[in-house]
């Protein structure tokens, strides 16, 4: 009897869990379509604070920003993140320890941290608060997640599919564009996805490291809702929400699907 309630009672905690993690967003968009400045009832429905924010200047050259940094920063943190990646898996276990201490640092360092460390190593650089700093500091704190990603698919990889593409006569660099690539390539693409998201959303970094008169779309966030949440910060919000679930069920349908994807492609190549 006891076995048969036990897992009623924690499939119902779990539901209890999941409502009280959607309700903020439920309460934020459900805001965000009421025509009250300040969330009063009755509830009149709008989009007017959605259509207001392609009128707002200063927010669409923040997510302009925001998007151009996350783009130059996943393209390179994907390149480095993914050689290094293929490096590691060829190198003995006195050099891959070091790097992934490194990587485990970076990804457990607190970002406020983070981020004032950045400041005093740029400094004595010379770079400050500059684009190129910014950009790197990016680079730096996304680079870890596609590591971790790609390099547990190259764990897994059977190594029998490279000798057979050599005993067929295969060079080192076509093995690796038609037999490497197409197997590590969901795992790529998700490393970018993510590390896509990770630059978007690190308020941290960008707060500190930003350059004077530029401001990326966490920091305006940041500075709009210091005087208050308005249906316009929610209406922002449950834009951002939507943008990242759809991401998700991207990255989820590309890692069943994206593997035939590259081989399919490999193929009609060949």
């Amino acid at each position: 009897m006891k076995t048969a309630v036990l897992p009623r009672l924690m499939k119902i905690w779990l539901y209890v869990v999941l409502v009280i993690l959607a309700l903020p967003l439920l309460a934020m968009t459900a805001l965000s379509l009421n025509q009250s400045r300040y969330g009063t009832f009755p509830f009149h429905f709008t989009v007017d604070w959605y259509a207001n924010l392609s009128h707002d200047q200063a927010l669409v050259d923040a997510l302009l920003t925001s998007l151009n940094l996350a783009t130059q920063a996943t393209i390179f943190a994907v390149i480095v993140g993914t050689l290094l990646s293929l490096g590691m898996a060829r190198s003995r276990i006195y050099i891959t320890a070091p790097i992934n201490s490194l990587l485990l640092a970076l990804l457990t360092v607190p970002a406020l941290i983070l981020a004032a460390g950045f400041v005093v190593v740029f400094g004595w650089l010379g770079l400050g608060s500059s684009t190129l700093g910014l950009i790197l500091a990016s680079i730096v704190t996304s680079l870890p997640f596609v590591v971790l990603i790609v390099s547990g698919r190259l764990r897994d990889l059977n190594p029998n599919y490279a000798e057979a593409a050599h005993s067929l006569g295969a060079g080192p660099l076509r093995t690796f564009l038609t037999v490497t690539i197409p197997l590590i390539g969901p795992s790529i693409i998700a490393g970018g996805l993510l590390a896509f998201v990770i630059t978007f959303n690190n308020f941290a970094i960008q707060l500190f490291l930003a350059p004077i008169g530029v401001s990326t779309l966490p920091v305006q966030i940041y500075s709009m809702v210091r005087l208050g949440v308005t249906p316009d910060v929610d209406a922002l919000a449950t834009i951002i929400i939507l943008s990242t679930v759809l991401l998700v069920v991207i990255l989820n349908w590309l890692s069943g699907n994206a593997a035939k994807l590259f081989t399919t492609s490999t193929n009609k190549g060949n």
